[in-house]
C-alpha cells in the first residue's frame, strides 16, 4: 500500500523540452524524454489503441522519425519495481525486440521534494548491457511505476 501511495504521487514532469507525441492517444504516456542533446526521443505508452493489453516503447528522431518501436503484451515485460528502500527511487521496464535483444527503459531520483528525475535507455544484448543512453538533464517524465504495477497485475 505504501508503496501505490508513493507511486501514485510520484508522477511527476521535469518541465523542460519533452520528447514529443509519440504515442496515439492523450494520457497514455507512462515516460518519455530526450536524448542525445535534444536530437532523440524515447517514450513508453500503454497501447491502448492496440487489441489487448500491450505497451510501446519508441526510440526516435524528434521531427517525428520512428527509429525503434517495440509493442509487447504488458504480461510479457520484465519490470523491476523499488525496492521500497533507502532514499533513491529507480524502476525499469524491459522489452523484448527478438534475436536477444531487449530495450530497459528506467528512471531514477532521490526521495525529496524537488529531486531530479534522472531516466534513460539499456540496449541489452542476451541480457549484458551493450549500450546505455542516458536521458538529458529536465525531460524525464515518468509514470513507470503504474505500468510496473500493470504488469504485476497481468502475470
Amino acid at each position: 500500500m505504501k508503496n501505490l501511495i508513493f507511486s501514485t504521487a510520484l508522477v511527476v514532469t521535469a518541465g523542460a523540452a519533452q520528447a514529443g507525441d509519440y504515442c496515439q492517444l492523450d494520457g497514455t504516456e507512462m515516460f518519455s524524454c530526450t536524448l542525445k542533446n535534444g536530437t532523440r526521443g524515447v517514450t513508453v505508452c500503454n497501447a491502448v489503441w492496440e487489441n489487448g493489453d500491450k505497451a510501446s516503447y519508441g526510440f526516435y528522431k524528434l521531427n517525428g522519425v520512428v527509429e525503434k518501436e517495440i509493442v509487447q503484451d504488458i504480461a510479457t515485460l520484465t519490470a523491476t519495481p523499488w525496492n521500497g528502500m533507502g532514499n533513491y527511487i529507480s524502476e525499469s521496464v524491459t522489452f523484448s525486440a527478438g534475436d536477444g535483444y531487449a530495450y530497459e527503459v528506467w528512471w531514477a531520483s532521490e526521495r525529496s521534494a524537488g529531486a531530479q528525475l534522472d531516466g534513460g535507455i539499456n540496449v541489452l544484448q542476451d541480457s549484458s548491457v551493450i549500450a546505455n543512453l542516458t536521458c538529458d538533464d529536465g525531460t524525464v517524465t515518468s509514470d513507470l511505476s503504474t505500468l510496473v504495477e500493470m504488469i504485476d497485475a497481468a502475470q
